[in-house]
């Protein structure tokens, strides 16, 4: 091995430790976002089902008041 080559690989050692950490950093963010996701979507439904049922309320009140 060259002295050159010796220099490169305490480099390279930290470079892919560097890009493991970042690989794992990745997937915990997108794990974390995957259920950051489903939450917002469980929570769009819960409100879009509260809107159904407060517009279903209003059409029943209108009707009632027809003469």
């Amino acid at each position: 091995m060259t002295h050159e080559a010796e220099d490169e690989r305490p480099d390279r050692a930290a470079t892919e430790r560097a890009e493991e950490l970042v690989g794992r950093i990745g997937q915990r963010v997108g794990y974390v976002a995957s259920l950051a996701g489903l939450r917002l979507r469980r929570m769009a439904a819960l409100a879009r089902e509260e809107a159904e049922d407060i517009w279903a309320e209003a059409q029943s009140i209108h009707r009632e008041r027809r003469p």
